[in-house]
């Protein structure tokens, strides 16, 4: 049964931020952010009714656990083995996903979490974008390959949105909802400096807010439909959470 979520993002935007200054937390002490509210929304589509029924739906942060980056960085720097390397699955570059995937992975096995969920944007500086066209797969790629190497490859979620998560919002409020949003992937940029096409600043834009909170995107995503995005990146995400649901209960929700 599905009780309890390990996760790390890259600050109170995506998967949330402590409000204790703690470098792990979770309930009272957790500020869920719109991507941990998007993919528990996007979990519960596909979650037994029986699994669902021992939730507390109306206090989501109970079921989460945020570990800041940091945090992983560190554990990592003190590991002296076991950690993985670079490979044909963990590319120049990416094995610091892969590590941090890793020591995350372990950390849900060690404290009773059945599902771990690591989140990082397709995002970088244009030359590095311009490098690596292949970023969020090579990015996914070494999540994964973290995951499996702690053995929890099928309770791992990879959660890499193209270009940045930002698209998975925009697909829901944009002048026509939910309708060609895979274009959104390649039409946006990477490059937060973009002066047309950075997401945030085209989110903002169709929010009439440039200056969107946390709270703001929560309440958006309360609003969307995770059913209707249609987008590469985040079929990959659905795929990943059918997965391990099918891992934690042996079945998954019709």
């Amino acid at each position: 049964m599905l009780q309890k979520i390990v996760m790390t993002g890259e600050g109170p935007t995506d998967m949330g931020t402590c409000n204790d200054s703690q470098a792990i937390c979770t309930d009272s002490q957790l500020d869920d952010g719109p991507i941990a509210r998007l993919m528990f929304k996007t979990i519960l589509q596909y979650l037994p009714n029986w699994n669902i029924d021992n939730l507390e739906q109306e206090n989501i942060a109970s079921h989460l656990t945020l570990i800041d980056e940091k945090w992983l960085e560190s554990t990592c720097k003190g590991k002296k083995h076991g950690l993985i390397r670079p490979s044909k699955a963990v590319t120049k570059g990416m094995t610091v996903h892969a590590q941090r995937a890793q020591v995350l992975a372990e950390y849900a096995q060690s404290n009773d979490h059945q599902m771990a969920a690591y989140f990082h944007d397709t995002d970088g500086t244009r030359s590095q974008l311009e490098n690596m066209p292949d970023r969020q797969e090579k990015l996914t790629q070494a999540i994964k390959a973290g995951f499996r190497a702690a053995k929890f490859e099928n309770q791992g979620l990879a959660i890499v949105p193209k270009p940045t998560s930002e698209a998975w919002l925009i697909c829901g409020v944009k002048e026509s909802p939910y309708q060609h949003c895979g274009l959104l992937e390649t039409s946006l940029s990477g490059n937060d400096n973009s002066p047309n096409r950075a997401p945030k600043a085209v989110l903002g834009e169709i929010l009439g807010n440039s200056k969107y909170t946390r709270s703001d995107l929560n309440d958006l995503v309360n609003q969307l439909d995770p059913e209707k995005i249609d987008m590469p990146s985040f079929n990959d995400l659905r795929h990943q959470i059918q997965t391990a649901i099918r891992a934690i209960c042996g079945e998954v929700a019709s």
